[in-house]
């Protein structure tokens, strides 16, 4: 007889705000402006408000509302498919003489996305790879983890993973990737020139860029020559696949915040003065209570006002945590804001998210690809955040301190002779950074610098 058991298990699941402001709070000022539009095309619930709110009222209320009343409504064409649906002329007019920053004329996502949907993928695998490209940095590598994207648009993460090698392997090769290995990985197996190479890259990575090339000519049955052609073709590969200045005609960053300095104080000024107005359609309001006995027309207009109250809240909500995280930086960061060295202080998500009494994953969907424009210069958020490293004086720096001095040496290095990561970490120490060999490659990875071999040029 089979047994019978019973599991008691708890799983967080994140309600639909949860979901929508999660998505638009990851979204950057020019992003989140589209998706507003999109929103008042999908949702006749929303409407966008010409004048401040008030004025409108304050003119004729009256004249408002008899317009409000007289509005006609086909509901069975609303009820079934809502493709045909005709919007007021006055709001399309409105939306296509409002002046829209201007971005990009085409960017780099653009035409990602122009090559995913040539691959005859369906809608969801769409969203997925506009989530993945939103979160690339400067030089075409995936800022988060795969899982947070599943998570934030409630997928599975195979999918994203799917939709990430697809991305890794379109024009140019590498984009999408978490880190070197698959960046270099993904440009071979695209010219499939060298198999030898592909080997070394998808089994022998750690071997090939510790030198270990004995080993590797053991492992795969290769001779000298094979690995010195294997070893060129490796260096010609480019490990950072967004450095193309094809790929953008114009890239213009838009700062999400502001600070203003006061007389000395700092104050955070959210920048949504571009974006659209939004709020629930108070004819739709109007419609719930006259509708009461037809229980289909009062459920879609039910639906369609709950979607617009949770769209208008989440914009809204994306706001007040975007202007508290950078209040919170600011009095975290007191030696880079109030002294002219623009030192920074080691501070991690955690202490952001403790100060704010919110998650880790939502301060860094707060400053991931989001910029503020302070007095002295544009910022990126994320670009504030470091670990500690102790000095021989005992101080705590940031590690973005240590990058920096990292990038000057190999950026100023022999090129013919490049320095290797044991001789930059000797020289760090005599610099007074008391930090171990690993971790001088750690960040050399982070900062996209392939090895010494790789860097030299002949």
């Amino acid at each position: 007889m089979p047994k019978i058991s019973q599991k008691l298990s708890l799983k967080q699941q994140l309600s639909p705000q949860q979901v929508l402001q999660a998505s638009l709070l990851q979204l950057n000022l020019p992003l989140l402006e589209q998706r507003i539009l999109q929103e008042l095309e999908l949702n006749p619930a929303l409407e966008m408000m010409e004048l401040p709110d008030g004025v409108e009222n304050e003119e004729n209320p009256e004249e408002k509302l008899e317009s409000e009343e007289e509005i006609e409504f086909e509901w069975e064409e609303l009820l079934g498919v809502n493709d045909d649906y005709e919007y007021p002329k006055a709001q399309i007019k409105a939306e296509e003489e409002r002046e829209s920053p201007l971005v990009s004329q085409e960017t780099m996502s653009e035409k990602i996305l122009k090559q995913v949907q040539d691959c005859n993928v369906d809608n969801k695998s769409l969203r997925i790879a506009e989530e993945v490209l939103g979160n690339l940095d400067e030089q075409g590598y995936l800022t988060i983890e795969p899982m947070l994207i599943s998570d934030r648009i409630q997928v599975e993460e195979e999918e994203v993973l799917d939709v990430m090698h697809l991305i890794q392997r379109l024009d140019p090769p590498g984009l999408a990737s978490v880190n070197m290995q698959d960046c270099l990985l993904a440009q071979a197996e695209v010219r499939n020139e060298n198999n030898v190479a592909i080997e070394i890259l998808r089994n022998y990575f750690d071997d090939f860029v510790n030198h270990r090339y004995e080993k590797i000519m053991e492992n795969i049955s290769c001779s000298k020559d094979d690995l010195n052609e294997a070893m060129e073709f490796i260096a010609r590969l480019n490990p950072s696949p967004r450095d193309d200045q094809t790929l953008t005609k114009q890239n213009i960053v838009v700062p999400d915040i502001a600070v203003e300095d006061r007389n000395g104080k700092f104050y955070v000024v959210v920048q949504d003065g571009t974006l659209p107005e939004i709020r629930v359609s108070r004819a739709y309001i109007n419609m719930l209570n006259d509708h009461k006995d037809q229980k289909d027309v009062r459920n879609f207009v039910k639906k369609k006002l709950e979607s617009a109250t949770w769209f208008v809240d989440a914009v809204e909500q994306r706001k007040m945590t975007i202007q508290r995280v950078m209040e919170s930086i600011i009095k975290r960061q007191p030696d880079y804001f109030h002294s002219e060295k623009r030192r920074l202080q080691p501070m991690i998500l955690k202490d952001i998210a403790n100060d704010i009494e919110m998650d880790i994953s939502t301060v860094s969907r707060v400053t991931n690809g989001k910029y503020v424009q302070l007095p002295w210069e544009i910022k990126e958020l994320k670009t504030f955040f470091s670990e500690g490293i102790k000095t021989d004086a005992g101080d705590d720096v940031s590690n973005t301190q240590v990058k920096t001095r990292l990038k000057e040496m190999i950026d100023n290095e022999d090129k013919q002779n490049p320095i290797g990561d044991e001789e930059l970490t000797n020289r760090l120490k005599d610099e007074g950074y008391k930090i171990a060999r690993r971790t001088i490659t750690k960040y050399r990875e982070q900062l996209k610098f392939p090895t010494a071999r790789l860097r030299r040029k002949i």
